[in-house]
């Protein structure tokens, strides 16, 4: 269904308008070259196609302000959506950015945003003007999902996922401040609506750009791990725990002024956040039983890599903001990953690596700069306590100027170099 929109109504109106035609399903497109000024946000539900046109901007207003510009149904309605797809978004932010605290969902912070969705595409999507706080794009909960021909740019991450399978990123352009891409199967309280592994992905023909400070990661692969509540554990931003088959999260006022509080009296509710003895925790899910959340059986092909910061991380997150893997705890393992037609523009500040352990990485088909393996210790942990991590690497030119690796005492890292050239480590 072709529609029209007359740009001089306004955006009260053509925000009405189009949200009517959404609530009909199908497959909507608007084809008129101009630009189209929209509050949001705008609910799409199953089996619902929205298309944009050649020549067609469309410019945020503030009346949708703290919230998604496009969400699906489903978050209101607390079901899964099907069938979803976007094409040919041009967006403007305007300035316009989220509050991650007053969203529909809190933590759900794109301007692109799906909780609970199968079957998703978003294709030609270009927003290169983010602020502070608003993902290009957040998605959480997921099964097949197909992101391609993406051009994000801006100060705050592109693509954002948590907690799904299958899943594709390809021919896309990041031109942005904090990640490009963020696989954060965990993340701090106010930055992923749920928690979950992320499984079965492929991440093709990505170019992250030059662009301001070297910040961030392209892509940053982040785990935790969480328990039941007790009485007196101690807690701090972002902590997870387990209590009536509900998983909350601490959810301290940003940014978190103290480290750790002790909790005395669990969190009950069943949506939202809620305050308990001083504390306020956000409920996040139904428990499914599983207790940690990882990254695994994700290939990379074919990236190139402009900017000089992080390439590839996997890691864990401390501090005021967060506590991936508290003392005591069994650390998450990232595991069967695939990098092939790595190309490093420049000098890296790490290639990959990060605090959580990994096994069964293959590095082939590539050209490295920069420190090439990173394995630190995370905090109130031990190298006793990670697995050994080995890494293949087959048909690698190794560009890098300065040290190979920087791996912290007691970590056991195996590396195997077969037909690679260049700055080969000598102690192979």
């Amino acid at each position: 269904m072709i529609i029209s929109l007359n740009p001089a109504d306004g955006p009260e109106k053509n925000t009405l308008i189009l949200q009517q035609y959404l609530d009909r399903g199908g497959t909507i497109r608007l084809e008129q070259p101009g630009t189209y000024e929209l509050n949001g946000p705008f609910f799409i539900g199953d089996d619902t196609a929205l298309e944009f046109g050649p020549g067609v901007i469309i410019r945020r207003m503030p009346g949708g302000a703290d919230h998604p510009f496009i969400v699906n149904r489903g978050v209101t309605e607390k079901k899964q959506n099907r069938n979803i797809r976007v094409e040919g978004l041009h967006l403007v932010t305007n300035n316009v950015d989220l509050r991650p605290h007053l969203s529909l969902y809190p933590a759900l912070r794109g301007h692109l945003a799906f909780l609970g969705v199968r079957n998703l595409v978003i294709r030609d999507y270009e927003c290169t003007d983010l602020t502070l706080l608003g993902y290009g794009l957040h998605i959480c909960s997921f099964e097949d999902i197909l992101l391609e021909k993406l051009y994000i740019a801006g100060d705050k991450d592109g693509v954002h996922l948590s907690d799904g399978r299958f899943f594709t990123i390809r021919d896309s352009r990041f031109a942005t401040y904090d990640d490009a891409i963020a696989l954060n199967a965990y993340d701090y309280c106010l930055s992923s609506a749920v928690y979950g592994t992320l499984e079965y992905g492929w991440i093709e023909n990505c170019h992250d750009l030059a662009s301001g400070k070297a910040v961030g990661l392209f892509c940053r692969m982040l785990g935790g791990v969480w328990q039941d509540w007790k009485p007196g554990m101690s807690v701090r931003n972002s902590t997870l725990a387990v209590y009536n088959n509900k998983l909350y999260s601490v959810c301290l006022p940003l940014p978190p002024k103290v480290k750790d509080l002790i909790s005395n009296v669990p969190p009950t509710h069943d949506s939202g956040i809620k305050e308990y003895d001083g504390i306020p925790w956000r409920y996040v899910k139904e428990h499914d039983g599983i207790y940690e959340a990882t990254c695994r059986k994700i290939t990379f092909r074919s990236i190139f890599l402009h900017k000089e910061r992080i390439g590839f991380g996997f890691t864990l997150t401390g501090g005021l903001w967060a506590d991936s893997a508290a003392a005591g705890l069994p650390l998450p393992v990232a595991e069967d990953l695939i990098f092939d037609g790595i190309n490093a523009e420049c000098d890296l500040e790490f290639v990959l690596g990060g605090q959580m352990p990994a096994k069964n990485i293959r590095v082939c088909n590539s050209t490295l700069r920069g420190t090439v393996v990173w394995a630190p210790v995370y905090e109130d942990h031990s190298a006793e306590e990670y697995p050994p991590m080995d890494i293949a690497f087959y048909g690698v030119n190794f560009q890098q100027k300065g040290e190979f690796s920087k791996i912290a005492p007691g970590r056991k890292v195996s590396m195997r170099f077969c037909r690679c050239f260049g700055n080969v480590p000598s102690d192979k």
